[in-house]
């Protein structure tokens, strides 16, 4: 975050960063993106420093987006001025960050290869929903038994697993032995039901890998609360909520 920091000295108005008059530098920095804006990245180049990572997308016709870290900023494109906060579009009432966020969710969901996940599939799926969730987590427990029912109504759940604790941890431990078992919906099951499981499988070196990657996936959205709840559209709603809550605010998107 020590890139993200010092865009703090810029002056807030309207809860919005704004940096003025940048000069342009031939600064290398390193970063990742298909799309590119010399001009911004320049200019960012100048204002964070040679070794700052971040990165730049096409948002829309007056804005690029901008990811510092696990941060999203919007920029625009001729690099004068960068927006963190809420940018609102008066005509759609939208918030133009929120919607970025979204955007960049849904780009990091579609590169998860969807057998690596743990899933929940619905016989006549009509939503799809990705969940992050613990083992050792009350509130994600408490979800898991509205699985079959939200099944019922035509929702697939696709888990991504975020144990709290690293590789050799009681919990990374629980979570590998769901996760690898022969059949790991019902190991899943055991496990939130009783909070442990016991897997007669060996756990092979690429099963465990994939956790540690799913572990990363959720600091790469910035996820730390569980269960957290992201929608297709990219929304997220952290905490518990109802089948009820969850069908009526798939009804909506």
């Amino acid at each position: 975050m020590r890139a993200f920091y010092k865009l703090s000295i810029l002056p807030l108005i309207s809860s919005v960063f704004v940096y003025a008059n940048i000069v342009s530098a031939e600064t290398s920095t390193q970063h990742l993106s298909a799309y590119t804006n010399q001009v911004l990245d320049k200019k960012l180049s100048t204002l964070l420093g040679p070794q700052a990572k971040f990165e730049i997308t096409q948002f829309n016709n007056t804005f690029d987006r901008i990811k510092i870290d696990n941060q999203i900023l919007l920029a625009s494109k001729n690099g004068q001025y960068l927006f963190w906060g809420k940018v609102i579009d008066t005509s759609s009432r939208a918030d133009l960050i929120e919607l970025a966020n979204q955007q960049h969710r849904l780009a990091l969901v579609a590169s998860i290869p969807r057998e690596k996940l743990l899933t929940y599939t619905a016989k006549k799926e009509q939503h799809k929903l990705t969940i992050f969730t613990d083992i050792d987590c009350p509130f994600c427990r408490k979800l898991h038994t509205q699985i079959k029912d939200l099944n019922q109504h035509g929702v697939t759940v696709d888990y991504v697993m975020l144990p709290r604790g690293k590789a050799g941890s009681a919990v990374f431990n629980k979570t590998v032995n769901a996760l690898c078992a022969a059949n790991p919906q019902a190991a899943m099951d055991s496990a939130m039901h009783n909070g442990n499981v016991e897997s007669s499988t060996q756990a092979n070196q690429t099963c465990v890998n994939n956790l540690k990657a799913q572990q990363a996936l959720a600091q790469t959205f910035g996820f730390s609360a569980t269960p957290t709840i992201l929608f297709a559209n990219g929304e997220i709603v952290p905490g518990l909520m109802t089948t009820k809550e969850i069908l009526n605010k798939l009804n909506t998107l």
